[in-house]
């Protein structure tokens, strides 16, 4: 399997079959923030992605939020998201130390994660060399 193909494509993390990950084993979802959670930058995200992290919560799943964006505490959607859930902005991905400092946190081996997000190159590759379960979102 070639690092930068992602073991499935969905349109939106909406479309994502979450049910059957669990199916799989799963028990961790990370997702990336800008063009996969929201639009890019976004200023807040929509209530149909408030509730669907929380279904997955109450699912069973451990959900994280890995993103390179820069900017942290000051960033009103990183404080939003990092009250409920693991989050690491400024990961370095696709380097594995966000993966890995991330999936410690959450308690969770890279063969139970699933990584959700709209870049090849940082997304899908990282979660790809750790043995994560990768997931494009292209619309």
């Amino acid at each position: 399997m070639s690092l930068l193909r992602a073991r499935e494509q969905a349109r939106s993390i909406l479309d994502v079959d979450y049910e059957r990950l669990y199916g799989l084993g799963k028990r961790a979802v990370l997702f990336d923030l800008d063009n996969t959670l929201g639009g890019r930058r976004p200023a807040e995200l929509s209530p149909a992605v408030k509730e669907l992290l929380d279904h997955l919560t109450q699912m069973g799943f451990r959900v994280g939020i890995l993103t390179n964006r820069r900017i942290g505490t000051k960033d009103p959607v990183i404080v939003d998201l990092a009250a409920k859930y693991p989050l690491r902005y400024r990961a370095g991905k696709p380097r594995k130390s966000g993966f890995l400092e991330i999936l410690a946190q959450m308690d969770v081996p890279p063969s139970k994660a699933v990584m959700i997000g709209d870049r090849l190159l940082t997304d899908v590759l990282g979660a790809n060399r750790l043995g994560i379960y990768s997931i494009h979102i292209k619309a």
